[in-house]
């Protein structure tokens, strides 16, 4: 998918070709800094073990966004499956866009990627995770559709949760 006007492009990554795996990295490393994220570049072992694994997963989906050939953005996603409505669903775990470039329509490009695919895959839903102060992301998020998740006639909000091993 590409817009001219702006010379934007997103790519299906694969995996097994050398500028996917750099531009994937790079990106990585740039995500990594952001201060939203944590301000920190990835460690070596996950620099060393990122592309292995992602290409061992059966259910990754990477999204390459680039500009004028140079990477801009990208976007891991993970099929999952819901039982309730016995269907696919992709859950976007990770999703970019360099700080100089936001604001182009670069991140709406990605999520209407995601959103093909999971409409290809057959898919019931899209999730992610966001965090609460992070407007920018959540407003682009709701403008394309997503929302808080809540559950019941009562409407109660589920939380996301974890349990580091």
């Amino acid at each position: 998918m590409t817009r001219a006007a702006t010379n934007l492009t997103i790519v299906d990554a694969d995996l097994s070709r050398d500028e996917h795996q750099k531009a994937l990295v790079t990106m990585l490393d740039s995500y990594m800094r952001d201060p939203m994220e944590g301000g920190e570049a990835p460690s070596e072992q996950v620099k060393r073990d990122l592309l292995p694994g992602l290409r061992a997963h059966p259910a990754c989906y990477v999204f390459l966004a680039s500009r004028s050939g140079a990477p801009v953005g990208f976007s891991i996603c993970f099929l999952g499956f819901s039982t309730f409505l016995a269907r696919p669903l992709i859950n976007i775990h990770d999703i970019f866009v360099d700080s100089a470039l936001r604001g182009l329509g670069i991140g709406a490009m990605l999520l209407e990627r995601i959103e093909a695919k999971a409409r290809e895959l057959n898919c019931c839903r899209i999730t992610l995770e966001v965090r609460e102060d992070n407007r920018v992301a959540r407003g682009l998020y709701r403008k394309v559709g997503f929302d808080r998740v809540v559950v019941g006639p009562e409407r109660i909000p589920m939380e996301f949760w974890h349990k580091p091993l």
